[in-house]
């Protein structure tokens, strides 16, 4: 059986922690690996701590080079068991993972996907996972981009699509309640400047994968 290291940056936001134990209770992971990407006050309940704050790409990749089972997910703190419930939501995940795939909670399409044109297919990163020695030799989470690092599960996912990966989809019976951590640190304002400016990279990244492959 394929074993599971959960790997969860974290900022601040101690309020959130009840309903991500919870969640985690409610799975059969080997190894969980809060990372503390620079807390005040620290985090009591981190395994990794990170000073000062790297921000999320940089922690994620911390918990990777931690992480000691066979695959790893990476999983945001701002999430909370759905109502349908199941034993192990863990489970279909694990199922899923082995060389060769990344496995996450949804399969995105969406229109801010697209470069020249094009639906870059990609697994939204607040639950996305795969073997732990295929994520380092990717390079884990692309650390050129701004904080917060939106279009890094973009890139990743392009990156292992490129080196001939699939993506793969699994109904998981959690909640994300989405983008907690970044609206306490960024005005609006700030958040859609600094998209704006990672869609750059991101549709840069994008092409120079293609004409590698072409």
């Amino acid at each position: 059986m394929t074993t599971v290291s959960v790997i969860t940056p974290w900022r601040g936001h101690v309020e959130l922690y009840p309903a991500y134990r919870e969640a985690l209770w409610a799975a059969t992971p080997d190894e969980v690996l809060i990372v503390d990407d620079g807390s005040d006050p620290p985090l009591e309940f981190a395994d990794v701590s990170l000073s000062p704050s790297v921000g999320f790409a940089r922690a994620c990749n911390a918990g990777l080079r931690a992480a000691t089972q066979d695959a790893v997910l990476f999983l945001n703190n701002d999430i909370e068991l759905s109502p349908w419930r199941v034993e192990d939501w863990l489970a279909p995940i694990r199922n899923e993972l082995r060389p060769g795939v990344l496995v996450g909670a949804n399969v995105r399409r969406d229109a801010h996907t697209m470069v020249d044109g094009e639906v870059i297919p990609y697994l939204d990163g607040w639950c996305l996972g795969g073997m732990r020695d295929e994520l380092a030799e990717l390079g884990g989470w692309p650390e050129n981009l701004e904080e917060p690092s939106y279009y890094g599960d973009n890139i990743l996912c392009m990156t292992a699509r490129a080196a001939g990966m699939r993506l793969v989809k699994v109904r998981v019976a959690l909640r994300h309640l989405e983008n907690v951590t970044t609206h306490s640190l960024l005005a609006r304002e700030e958040v859609d400047a600094v998209t704006r400016r990672n869609q750059v990279t991101y549709a840069d990244h994008v092409r120079a994968v293609k004409a590698s492959l072409a």
